[in-house]
């Protein structure tokens, strides 16, 4: 079968275009090296900013748009993106960024009259240590309370998008990876995405499939998609770094932690403990094989404990790393560089292929909208395809049963995942579909009976289910790496 687009690489941003263009009828395959949010998106902070981060540089149209897309997510996903009171806390020194947040909150406010949630308002050092006792008392000065957003499980949510591409038409195609891009002649030195040469990379089936356009949203990985490409993250890499903590009391609301130069650290409680991240660094190593080192983590840690002093910050459970492109320079008066890139214009020699650059997830959706577009345009299909549906189509809620720590439970819950939910492998299941309780590596506690569950429906030998192990075991290792390396 021939497609109208071929879509690599199944995060947030990815999913996010195979759901658009179905929903508009065109005919989608989408490949996935390993499980649909697997890498950046799932492990990316929890919170969905709305324009948060940007109005510390007073920008403006970015900080509209984002809260126009939050409000979005909150309306479409309420089953996964929730509201999130937020303490922004001010301290004695740094008098000039806090006039910078203080206006920023101001006209940000005034840009979110339109939306659910509540605007800002100041709080007292009183006020503020009464929320969160856990805060450092010393040159507190108060605090303002923002209403966010927050995507308790990001995996999930890019889980739940790829599920309801394929309810609308998508082929879906977990832990394929393209191995390259198929081209033809176009003329006068030009070439033209054919489609994609694929490998099954649990079952060694090789394959090609066909297509009339190829947007690719692999992320950091996009320069090693193609020869063509290299450079394409003219930007560079970049590393951002969180870890888990024992939770500690004296924190009900989500903390957004600023530390100057636009940069801000989160701290956002969840079952598993307390989540804290922010920490960037730029990267050049391999991407599937990132890890947080010692250092790194210390930096994170000494970060945080100047505003949270009785946090357990000499006993992480996890740290995690997930590397994405250079954040995109932003033009003159706010107005955003473009996401998406047409190799075939502007003097490229590239036709048919489109990259998604990723971002936060808060812009996924937009992003996704810009390249369904540019796909419609392509096709010759603007006056024929329906528009965007996106906005206002709602993502379905999950019919997973509940799952718990018994055996049948579990077994339910196995079978639906395998049936239902595109899961293929025992790290598919503990990390990004409904799982128990996890254990101090962060990794589910009842994994054996999982493991035992996925062999007995799936066929899997002693063999496999060695592999099983060992890539599970492989997984929680990246995760402690900071304890060694």
């Amino acid at each position: 079968m021939r497609y109208d687009i071929v879509v690599i690489g199944g995060g947030l941003f990815g999913v996010g275009v195979a759901r658009d263009a179905a929903l508009r009828g065109l005919s989608v395959c989408l490949f996935e090296r390993e499980d649909f949010g697997a890498g950046a998106s799932g492990r990316s902070p929890q919170l969905v900013a709305g324009g948060l981060p940007a109005l510390e540089s007073l920008d403006f149209a970015r900080v509209r748009a984002d809260v126009h897309e939050r409000e979005t997510l909150l309306q479409t996903a309420p089953d996964l993106i929730v509201a999130q009171p937020c303490l922004l806390p001010f301290y004695g020194s740094g008098l000039r960024q806090q006039a910078r947040l203080r206006a920023g909150l101001a006209l940000g406010d005034a840009l979110a009259l339109d939306q659910s949630l509540r605007i800002h308002h100041l709080l007292s050092p009183a006020e503020t240590l009464a929320r969160a006792p856990a805060l450092s008392p010393d040159g507190l000065t108060g605090a303002a309370l923002v209403w966010e957003a927050s995507a308790p499980d990001p995996a999930r949510l890019a889980l739940a998008v790829a599920l309801d591409a394929r309810r609308h038409g998508a082929r879906l195609r977990p832990h394929t990876p393209v191995e390259s891009i198929n081209w033809e002649p176009a003329g006068r030195g030009r070439e033209r995405a054919a489609g994609v040469v694929w490998r099954d990379a649990l079952t060694g089936e090789r394959g090609q499939t066909e297509a009339s356009l190829v947007i690719a949203a692999t992320g950091a990985r996009l320069s090693g998609l193609d020869p063509r490409l290299e450079g394409s993250t003219s930007g560079g890499l970049r590393k951002d770094v969180s870890v888990l903590l024992p939770l500690s009391a004296g924190l009900g609301d989500a903390l957004v932690l600023p530390l100057g130069d636009g940069q801000m650290l989160s701290a956002v409680a969840a079952p598993e403990g307390l989540w804290v991240g922010g920490l960037e660094i730029d990267f050049d190593g391999d991407v599937g094989t990132a890890y947080a080192t010692r250092d790194e983590v210390a930096a994170l840690t000494g970060q945080a404990r100047a505003f949270l002093p009785g946090g357990d910050w000499d006993g992480p459970l996890l740290a995690q790393a997930a590397v994405r492109p250079a954040a995109p320079a932003f033009r003159p008066f706010g107005i955003p560089a473009p996401e998406v890139r047409d190799w075939g214009a502007d003097g490229g020699k590239l036709d048919g292929l489109l990259t998604v650059a990723g971002g936060p997830a808060v812009r996924a959706r937009v992003a996704a909208e810009e390249a369904t577009d540019w796909a419609v345009r392509k096709l010759g299909r603007a006056l024929s395809a329906p528009a965007c549906r996106t906005a206002s189509a709602p993502l379905p809620a999950s019919g997973a049963p509940n799952l718990s720590a018994d055996a049948p439970a579990l077994r339910a819950a196995v079978e639906w995942a395998v049936a239902e939910e595109e899961c293929r492998t025992l790290r598919d299941f503990l990390g990004r579909r409904q799982v128990p309780a996890s254990a101090s590596d962060g990794t589910p506690a009842a994994w054996p009976a999982a493991l035992a569950a996925m062999a007995d429906l799936l066929g899997w030998d002693a063999d496999r289910r060695a592999r099983e192990v060992k890539a599970r075991e492989a997984a929680a290792a990246l995760t402690q790496a900071f304890r060694v390396l």
